[in-house]
């Protein structure tokens, strides 16, 4: 990425698909952002940057390998595999770049403390998917058919039997 792409970026601010952090972020809050990302459309987030789009810079020498072997590994459930990359500016400083697209094994869920929470993009921000969300999640990752699923509250009786005769008798039988 080049510095004025960077700079772009920067200027447009936080959206669905760019996220800023400090290089000072706990593991489980970068996975939450990478997480709620890769259940939407992919996206990018930039380290060593603040939120109002200051440029604080990276501090970390191993923040490549800590981003990959902790976050990426540890938290982010099933695992992603992003480009990573630093830029330094014309002052010295670096700004990290974690690049990842949209996941195809939805959901990606943030894995800590013994749990499993799917989070999901809406806007600038990241939260804990609802019911239906979740449902939607497994549906578009093809974890869930929800026509295979039992209705509540019925039983064999509500089923048509006529048509179910002839469900057997004239459509099974003609493949």
């Amino acid at each position: 990425m080049l510095k004025v792409e960077l700079y772009e970026i920067i200027a447009n601010g936080e959206n669905s698909g760019t996220e800023f952090k400090r290089d000072d972020i706990r593991p489980e809050q970068l996975a939450k952002e990478i997480v709620a990302m890769a259940n939407l459309n992919g996206g990018k987030i930039l380290i060593g940057v603040e939120d109002d789009g200051t440029i604080s810079g990276i501090q970390r020498s191993d923040l490549e390998i800590w981003i990959m072997d902790t976050v990426f590994r540890r938290y982010v459930h099933p695992m992603l595999v992003p480009y990573y990359e630093e830029i330094t500016l014309d002052d010295e400083k670096k700004v990290a770049v974690i690049s990842f697209d949209q996941g195809n094994a939805k959901p990606y869920v943030l894995r800590n403390n013994e749990r499993e929470e799917i989070y999901i993009r809406v806007g600038s921000t990241s939260r804990l998917a609802t019911r239906e969300q979740q449902l939607r999640l497994f549906e578009k990752g093809e974890m869930l058919h929800t026509e295979t699923l039992p209705v509540s509250g019925t039983s064999l009786n509500n089923l048509d039997m006529a048509r179910l005769i002839d469900y057997f008798e004239n459509v099974i039988e003609d493949k």
